[in-house]
């Protein structure tokens, strides 16, 4: 799943092919940064992992193969920092989007089976859906998202509410898999986690069988890959890693999400980096699905341009559960064919990169992901991600850079230092706003938690005032209020709130709530 799942989706695999000979290395030095892979991949490998776990942003496992053999897997950081507990290479992280290949793969089956057809509808598998847009939407629209549905991660309730509530399958569909179009089926790639939730219960109602069942039937038993599965909060599961969050002021515990309602069939699976390179192995063979299926799964489905924040390309380049490019490499020019996918959930990161010409397979898989608004933890991966495919295809590669202060450490040393309001003329000139509004709402939670209330409150109405029709930066303000004591400004922020959205039931509350708390201390008084 994405948290922004729009924005996160959109992922860049790195690899090349042909490694410059010593003569060309002496003659063509390389430009600043970067390193030769020599002739010892392994060395280079480590060395890169190991610079990457230094800087904090890494945690997780790694595994690089070649020709159908491992060259290289390691562990690093903790799977349980609490328990102090290492990761492993069969260490359990969960996949995020990284599992709609999985989906797709059964529905390819089906469709193989002749059970069901790509341009079947949806409303042909599940009666309920609303039939004006059901009726316009077919398992092809679904697969490569070009469905038109919005994707329901971009709800404003989605993290703090809807992500963590318990919901029937169907019920789910009807409540957050069914809004009006934002596009018309067909007509543009845009990203939409909720395609593949429907697609997940498609493929229940057809066989019968939950979709892990379906899972574990078709694909985990035949090729072995015993330390993959669906995961479910409430499960006890061996060697599972705890996911955590990278902020600017440490590492905290992942905000729970309930794995079965959301994400559900779009990004609910666990595996191990030893599983998905069986995976991989398989993806080279008949075993799970003839060639001519496979080939549609790896085929871009080009006929249509990408959302702006999918990147604007005029062709998309996603298939069914994977994306399907060329890289050029940045020293040698060299180009190669991609086929990858990246995800993100609470607590972890994934990045998975099949470079099937040169029969390399590159797996990176990280229990750590990103606070609100930054994007370190996805970057590091990526980066790494990348950098490892250079190394397998013997091209030049880069090390990470030192860590730098960020944003927020910045301003916080400021706040300490000059006060609020110097941090705050600083931010006017230099400072990096988010594009989702809230961008000191980090820096302000932090500041509250370490007893500088005022300074944390006053950070929060400067980003109202910066975006103030976010009504999650509202609620969030009038909470911290009504949490520190501040009982009157709790309710001018929630009034603000109901000018936006006059029906909202938790605004109502909140301003019954706050009145008669106003009520009680007058009379107290």
């Amino acid at each position: 799943m994405k948290i922004n799942t729009v924005l996160l989706m959109v992922v860049l695999g790195g690899l090349i092919w042909g490694q410059p000979t010593q003569a060309q290395d002496q003659k063509n030095p390389l430009p600043k940064g970067y390193q030769s892979v020599g002739d010892d991949k392994q060395a280079a490998l480590r060395k890169l992992c190991q610079a990457t776990a230094d800087t904090g942003l890494f945690s997780g496992a790694v595994l690089v193969a070649e020709k159908g053999k491992v060259i290289y897997k390691a562990a690093f950081g903790m799977a349980n920092r609490e328990w102090k507990i290492p990761n492993t290479t069969d260490t359990k992280f969960r996949l995020a989007s990284v599992s709609k290949q999985f989906c797709s793969m059964v529905v390819m089956q089906l469709v193989q089976e002749k059970k069901i057809k790509l341009d079947d509808k949806v409303t042909d598998y599940l009666p309920y859906y609303r039939k004006d847009t059901g009726d316009q939407i077919t398992l092809h629209h679904l697969l490569s998202h070009q469905s038109g549905i919005k994707d329901f991660t971009a709800s404003f309730n989605y993290r703090g509410t809807t992500s963590r509530m318990s919901f029937d399958k169907d019920e789910f569909i009807k409540l957050h898999c069914s809004a009006d179009f934002i596009n018309e089926p067909g007509t543009i790639y845009s990203y939409c986690n909720a395609g593949y939730c429907i697609l997940g219960r498609i493929i229940e109602k057809v066989t019968r069988k939950s979709f892990e069942r379906n899972l574990e039937d078709r694909i985990f038993i035949p090729l072995g890959m015993k330390s993959s599965g669906y995961d479910r909060n409430r499960y006890l599961i061996e060697k599972r890693a705890s996911g955590y969050t990278y902020g600017p002021f440490g590492l905290e515990n992942a905000e729970y999400i309930e794995m079965d309602s959301s994400p559900g069939a779009s990004g609910a699976l666990y595996s191990t980096v030893e599983d998905m390179f069986l995976w991989d192995r398989a993806l080279h063979t008949d075993q799970l699905l003839d060639k001519k299926f496979r080939d549609l799964m790896f085929t871009p489905n080009s006929n249509v341009p990408e959302v702006k924040a999918a990147g604007g390309r005029p062709r998309s380049i996603y298939g069914y559960g994977w994306q399907i490019y060329s890289r050029t490499h940045p020293v040698t020019g060299n180009k190669i064919k991609i086929v990858n996918h990246g995800g993100a959930i609470n607590g972890f990161r994934a990045m998975e990169n099949r470079l099937v010409d040169e029969d390399a397979f590159v797996i990176v898989l990280c229990n750590q992901g990103d606070s609100f608004g930054s994007s370190q933890v996805w970057g590091a991966v990526v980066k790494l991600s990348n950098e490892l495919n250079h190394i397998v295809t013997g091209q030049p590669y880069r090390l990470p850079g030192k860590a730098r202060l960020t944003q927020e450490q910045r301003m916080y040393e400021m706040v300490k230092a000059e006060g609020v309001e110097a941090a705050l003329e600083w931010f006017k000139k230099k400072g990096k706003k988010s594009a989702w509004g809230g961008s000191n709402f980090v820096l302000a939670k932090q500041l509250i938690k370490d007893g500088r209330i005022e300074a944390g409150l006053r950070l929060m109405e400067f980003d109202i005032e910066m975006t103030p029709g976010k009504v999650w930066l509202l609620r969030k303000a009038s909470q911290a209020c009504l949490d520190n004591g501040r009982t009157e400004e709790a309710l001018d922020y929630v009034n603000k709130g109901l000018e936006l959205r006059p029906d909202d039931d938790d605004f109502k509350t909140m301003k019954t709530e706050l009145e008669q708390t106003l009520k009680s201390q007058k009379s107290l008084n």
